[in-house]
């Protein structure tokens, strides 16, 4: 499974804080990714419109999924 396919996975099975997920809980539930290769597939999706971000806190981006997109 890629890691865009279990990020999705992951944000959409788990219930995160109002639908919002922290980048580094991605590392402790996605392995054997590093929070570096996590965070730039999530920019990915962020480009492409599948998640929206949220910076307002100092080194703790939030995500949230816009779009399930079937595997």
């Amino acid at each position: 499974m890629s890691l865009r396919q279990r990020i999705i996975t992951y944000m959409s099975g788990v219930q995160g804080a109002g639908g919002w997920f922290c980048t580094w809980w991605f590392r402790f539930h996605i392995e054997p990714f590093t929070t570096k290769q996590i965070r730039r597939e999530l920019e990915l999706m962020k480009r492409e419109g599948l998640v929206e971000s949220d910076h307002r806190q100092s080194n703790n981006t939030r995500w949230k999924l816009i779009e399930v997109m079937t595997p």
